[in-house]
């Protein structure tokens, strides 16, 4: 990976070590199971399982790599409050994949099997469920890590929440602290929904200001702190730039209100009591034998040499 600047950064998974808890965006991952493993990936009687399979590889990849002491798997809802500011957010996406739809009632259940909490918030997404859960931990001292490929979730990153990015699979986490955050945009974590504000988020469907790229949107902010500290100062920018940030301010504004993740949801979840179950073992492994999962059902036994090693 490398910085706006062209610098190689070291990206390795250290710090989710540290961690306690995990947080995990569970679309997120259902989406990049599906398109990292083969659509012919089936059971016998035509169910497919390639998403279903990279699901359930990362899951087991957490108990056996970092054994937290918490998890929980957070789900999207459908995003009624951004709907209502926005209509067109996120409308340019395309709908699920048929093959991904029906193997979208499994994922939970798998979840519960592993041990691990699944998580919903009506009208908001699992993003916004993330940030609730990483703002808890993170005021109890908890070490956390976010696991999620959308860049929206920088913005979680702190001195005890850090978040792993999969972009290659799990066999190749990327995982961000704020200084790794600052090495690779230049900008601190409290700095990213200003970022996105300027620079505009394609996946989202969230407009940039036009002429505002990630370098540019990068250099301002390190310069003028933040969104409402650049517009103070847009006099000093070069014409061309002044003129569209100044026929863009209520825009921007409004990007930046879109990107920002609600950290207050009102649910009842602490993460200090979040301490993941043993694996129900027998679920599991009529989960991998109904799916298929043969290489999955041979590596059972692990999670009871784990339970057995001290922490």
């Amino acid at each position: 990976m490398k910085s706006l600047s062209g610098e190689t950064l070291e990206l390795g998974d250290g710090p989710a070590k540290l961690a306690r808890l995990f947080l995990v965006d569970g679309n997120n991952l259902a989406y990049r199971g599906y398109y990292a493993l083969p659509e012919e990936i089936a059971t016998s009687y035509g169910l497919p399982t390639n998403a279903l399979l990279g699901f359930a590889s990362m899951l087991f990849k957490l108990i056996t790599d970092y054994r937290p002491h918490g998890v929980a798997v957070c789900w999207d809802s459908r995003p009624v409050e951004r709907l209502l500011a926005a209509p067109d957010y996120k409308a340019q996406r395309k709908a699920m994949p048929e093959k991904l739809r029906e193997q979208f009632p499994h994922f939970r259940p798998l979840v519960t099997a592993f041990g691990y909490l699944n998580l919903e918030f009506t009208g908001w997404e699992a993003d916004d469920v993330l940030a609730t859960m990483a703002s808890r931990a993170d005021e109890a001292r908890i070490p956390t890590c976010v696991v999620s490929t959308d860049r929206d979730a920088l913005q979680l990153v702190s001195e005890s929440v850090c978040l792993m990015m999969t972009p290659r699979g799990v066999s190749d986490p990327q995982v961000y602290t704020p200084e790794r955050v600052m090495q690779r945009y230049g900008i601190g974590p409290s700095q990213i929904t200003d970022f996105v504000a300027l620079k505009g988020d394609n996946a989202d469907n969230i407009p940039n200001v036009p002429g505002f790229g990630e370098k540019t949107a990068a250099e301002l902010l390190a310069r003028y702190g933040s969104l409402e500290g650049l517009l103070a100062s847009v006099g000093d920018l070069p014409n061309g730039k002044r003129r569209s940030l100044e026929a863009h301010v209520e825009q921007a504004r409004a990007s930046k209100s879109l990107a920002t993740l609600r950290r207050d949801l009102p649910f009842p979840c602490d993460p200090s009591d979040l301490v993941a179950a043993a694996p129900d073992r027998s679920t599991l492994r009529a989960l991998f034998e109904k799916y298929e999962f043969k290489r999955m059902l041979d590596r059972v036994h692990l999670l009871e040499e784990l339970e057995r090693r001290p922490d």
